[in-house]
């Protein structure tokens, strides 16, 4: 209960055109590999033993939503677009109220002892946010990662919220402030570059 309290105090909404939050009875379809198995923590020193790790996934079931569908998206492992993943995800899309697009930066992008050449996300992610978007423009960021990053342009989604490395209970907490049962209030913590 402390780690899902910590998490959602942390919780920062970075734009909503009004689509947050979630409307009951709306179909959501939910994309990206980090709702499945989140980016909750960091590499190397900053490695902890959780007691329990929740996704974002078992967290929406039976919360008044339906649920359309699971799509992975992209895999965080992998710097190039992979089109089996994006098409797969683009069909899932199509017919969906909302998007729940899971992103933000991999493990890799943030690594003890390596400074950061760049600050896209990752390739993989961005082709399949824009295959996307083509299809459906009713989609929400759900961003994790440590430090800043280029967000996508304007006009790709409709909302942002990011939950930063959000530890064992971030599943909860998010799902609490996409359903608008907290306030999705945090403060950045340093400075986002506009580009």
């Amino acid at each position: 209960a402390m780690a899902r309290h910590c998490a959602a105090e942390s919780i920062v909404l970075l734009e909503n055109d009004g689509v947050l939050p979630l409307k009951q009875g709306s179909r959501v379809a939910i994309v990206g590999e980090f709702a499945e198995i989140p980016r909750y923590q960091g590499a190397g020193s900053s490695l902890v033993n959780p007691t329990k790790v929740e996704n974002l996934i078992e967290n929406l079931k039976g919360k008044g939503l339906n649920l359309t569908g699971f799509a992975k998206g992209y895999t965080r492992e992998c710097e190039g677009a992979d089109l089996d993943l994006i098409h797969e995800a683009v069909q899932l899309c199509a017919g969906a109220d909302v998007i729940l697009l899971c992103m933000g930066l991999d493990e890799r992008s943030e690594i003890e002892g390596q400074d950061r050449t760049h600050l896209e996300l990752p390739e993989s992610q961005t082709a399949l946010l824009h295959a996307i978007s083509r299809v459906n423009a009713n989609i929400v960021l759900v961003l994790s990662g440590g430090a800043p990053f280029r967000l996508p342009e304007s006009g790709t989604f409709r909302a942002a919220i990011h939950g930063y490395l959000s530890g064992q209970a971030g599943g909860p907490a998010m799902a609490d402030a996409l359903l608008g049962t907290v306030n999705p209030s945090g403060k950045l913590s340093e400075t986002w570059p506009l580009s």
